[in-house]
């Protein structure tokens, strides 16, 4: 009984049926029976890889683990990643929709969107308040006060109007955890270079994130009132949907081992934030670029993605995702020959001496940011476990939380994204884009990179996903 009770934790549920109070148990499974890893992937620098990385790992992740079901959410409003994987970025004229976004628009029913889901989310939390609502009316002997409007952070196509929350309070409706699944897209289906065990809960652009279905929140700003875009909007009613986010993570079935989640390069949007509230941990690409770190910390817009945002969430306690990893992408070689830097951190190619030195230089950047503030320190999965290799803690620090993502060729790297082919299965042959534009790729250059990306995966996942990569 006590194993039972230690793998499951109670949510329960007070109704009142003829004044009477029945006491309903929703058992949730606990994060050692859910998917073994959740990660996001923020950075609020655009540019600087998280979707093209989330991408190309889902895909290799999917691949090397053929037995298991990988998840992706899209919760970025531009909803490349959808567009990636459904087919492509390549537009067949100027101002035409990307391919793989039309092909999600056609495909995918409004109602298994990701704003759907938002939406469903927002809902499963407002059931949970009126029934509160209720409960409280009910124990007092009062009778509960008429349905009002509920105003959705996320807005307009969000909003229940005041009879459906009506009919929700009429109902009582059972407590039900939101199911992931049934929005959950097969881009196999459609794109047949995508492993068949990758899901997709697909954004579709301005068909989802649209001024129609985001309007209706508003501010006074002394010269009367006025829409606030949804990346702009302050205040955490947000939270609650990214407690039924979580929760319906949890309660995957066994077979999804890990979730992906895509987000924006404004870490500050609300949907940002629903990412790292339900998630377990969160992978930041970098670039070189010192401004670019620095803006991790700092950024006049109020998107700095540690400073800002999950600083502020910690201290709300709001935040779950840790920070697992920081790669930096783009990364020139000079060799396919393993190596680490001075400072320990590991590539399996050899990176320029230069492109070294800059990666050590952040690196130990981001470690006395760690000493100087215990708010940074804490931002970190697992840091208050590690210990001195070699009398440094620098060193370990560096090594743990550091890696790299090697430049892709343009031509690879526009193949793999106009024709919606990941890396892990692309071969030597001539592909041809919906704009017209073709090209391949050397054989043996896409082998070494799938090599490389199985690695980056094995680092950022686990060694268990390890099938072996075939030749280009």
């Amino acid at each position: 009984e006590q194993t039972f009770l230690s793998s499951l934790f109670f949510v329960l549920v007070h109704a009142f049926k003829k004044k009477k109070r029945v006491i309903k148990v929703v058992l949730i499974k606990n994060e050692d029976m859910s998917p073994t890893h959740s990660i996001c992937f923020a950075n609020n620098k655009g540019g600087a890889g998280k979707t093209f990385m989330a991408y190309q790992l889902a895909c290799e992740a999917a691949r090397a683990k053929p037995d298991s079901k990988i998840l992706v959410v899209d919760f970025s409003i531009y909803s490349d990643i959808s567009a990636l994987l459904m087919g492509g970025s390549s537009r067949d004229g100027f101002g035409r929709p990307m391919k793989g976004l039309q092909v999600a628009v056609d495909a995918v029913d409004p109602d298994e969107r990701a704003d759907a889901l938002v939406r469903d989310l927002e809902l499963a939390a407002l059931r949970k308040k009126l029934r509160r609502e209720d409960e409280e009316a009910s124990s007092y002997g009062s009778v509960a006060a008429p349905a009002q409007q509920h105003r959705s952070i996320f807005g307009a196509y969000f909003t229940p109007s005041p009879g459906r929350i009506e009919q929700m309070k009429k109902k009582q409706e059972e407590e039900e955890i939101v199911d992931l699944t049934k929005y959950a897209a097969q881009p196999g289906k459609y794109n047949e270079n995508v492993p068949k065990n990758l899901y997709l809960i697909a954004g579709c652009g301005q068909e989802s994130w649209s001024l129609e279905h985001t309007q209706d929140i508003v501010m006074d700003d002394g010269s009367g009132q006025q829409d606030i875009p949804l990346w702009a909007r302050t205040g955490d009613e947000w939270f609650p949907a990214a407690k039924e986010m979580e929760k319906a993570i949890l309660s995957l079935p066994k077979e999804f081992d890990t979730v992906f989640v895509d987000t924006d390069h404004l870490s500050a949007c609300v949907l940002t934030k629903l990412a790292l509230a339900s998630v377990k941990s969160v992978v930041v690409p970098l670039s070189f670029d010192d401004v670019d770190f620095n803006r991790l910390f700092q950024d006049v817009t109020k998107n700095a993605l540690f400073q800002d945002v999950m600083i502020d969430m910690d201290i709300k306690n709001q935040l779950k995702a840790r920070v697992k990893k920081m790669v930096f992408t783009r990364v020139d070689k000079t060799a396919n020959k393993p190596t680490s830097t001075p400072r320990g951190i590991h590539s399996p190619f050899t990176p320029t001496k230069t492109t070294q030195a800059q990666m050590d230089d952040m690196a130990q950047q981001m470690w006395a940011a760690c000493e100087h503030s215990e708010y940074i320190k804490s931002l970190f999965s697992g840091i208050e476990d590690l210990k001195p290799e070699g009398g440094s803690l620098t060193q370990t620090f560096v090594r743990k939380y550091f890696s790299t993502f090697k430049l892709v060729p343009d031509l690879a790297a526009n193949i793999s994204k106009m024709n919606g082919v990941p890396l892990c299965v692309m071969t030597g042959d001539t592909y041809t884009a919906a704009s017209g534009l073709s090209g391949k790729s050397d054989a043996g250059s896409l082998t070494a990179l799938k090599v490389e990306l199985q690695y980056e995966c094995q680092s950022i996942l686990d060694d268990t996903f390890n099938a072996p990569v075939t030749a280009s």
